[in-house]
């Protein structure tokens, strides 16, 4: 190809479909060659045993006549980094994959403050039909043998690491929701530089709304117990089956809960954030420490856990 693959791993929750459906488009001169299910059949689900990088090489080699000359050619799956809800334990094994299937590719990695990313993980946990409680959830209990939530998978350096060694350093950018969040146009920006698109040139309007509004956390109680009476793709066999999460009654409740008059009465109410902020409060700041170091200071940690603090000295200590 003329244009090296730019490939988006993740992490879930980090703003992914917002890239994949309004960032990585031709307009913006992107060009996807590779949905999820492509990424599921070809690196993610074949056994150890039996994986071959040549039968992805071959779908993006025989991509390359539907490029523009201009386009840069884009894989993006946050399936890519692993499963949050059992600890994204592959994360190291498809790493290794993608180097095998295309070894000088460029590598986009997205993360979120671990305080925000984890509220997030367990709704969306829910949204596939989980059924604990977000306390059992995050505990991660495992039996021998099995495996569960892991906030081991959310030491971001760890990850980053291993796909600087492997691609280079200089091949590896790592964005943040936060900075998406303050300055949209600059982020994607960015993106367009590292991956050497120079067709983009700015971001359309619809680009800038927000899509998919994940359902309120006051909503919790009532979303886990209908997941019990609902089939999902956690739950595939319930006792009583009154439909499919995340449609159904699920989706009813949902909608009903995150409107007036319901949703301004108990807005305030985060059980889930709240519980994240104390359990795990200093878990990763050791991590976010190599995680600066990591990206020199490229990006705003202000809001990670251990950072803030750090962030406040420095800046406290330019002014002295």
């Amino acid at each position: 190809m003329d244009k090296r693959l730019l490939i988006h791993i993740g992490y879930h929750k980090t703003a992914t479909t917002w890239m994949q459906k309004l960032l990585f488009i031709p307009q913006n001169g992107y060009r996807q060659i590779a949905d999820h299910s492509d990424v599921f059949s070809l690196i993610v689900k074949p056994h150890g045993l039996k994986f071959d990088p040549s039968l992805m090489q071959s779908l993006i080699t025989n991509s390359t006549p539907t490029l523009a000359k201009s386009e840069v050619p884009v894989i993006s799956s946050e399936i890519l980094c692993g499963n949050p809800f059992f600890g994204g334990r592959e994360s190291d094994i498809y790493a290794e994959r993608l180097h095998a299937i295309v070894p000088n590719a460029r590598i986009l990695i997205s993360i979120r403050s671990q305080m925000r990313i984890l509220p997030s993980v367990y709704m969306q946990y829910l949204l596939r039909g989980g059924t604990m409680g977000y306390k059992k959830f995050f505990e991660g209990v495992n039996e021998p043998g099995y495996f569960a939530f892991n906030s081991d998978h959310f030491e971001y350096d760890r990850l980053i690491a291993l796909y600087q060694r492997l691609f280079g350093a200089d091949n590896v950018l790592v964005t943040s929701q936060e900075s998406l969040k303050a300055n949209m146009g600059a982020v994607a920006q960015n993106i367009a530089d590292f991956s050497h698109n120079t067709t983009f040139e700015k971001l359309s309007k619809t680009a800038y709304r927000i899509h998919a509004a994940s359902y309120p956390e006051h909503a919790v109680p009532i979303l886990r117990r209908i997941n019990h009476i609902q089939k999902s793709q956690m739950n595939p066999a319930p006792l009583l089956n009154l439909g499919e999460t995340p449609k159904g009654l699920y989706r009813a409740a949902g909608y009903i809960l995150k409107r007036p008059p319901i949703n301004p009465l108990f807005s305030s109410y985060k059980p889930v954030s709240n519980f994240v902020r104390n359990h795990f409060q200093g878990r990763f700041s050791e991590s976010n420490a190599r995680l600066s170091e990591l990206t020199q200071g490229s990006l705003d940690l202000s809001e990670y856990d251990g950072e803030s603090s750090r962030h406040k000295k420095i800046h406290l200590g330019s002014n002295m």
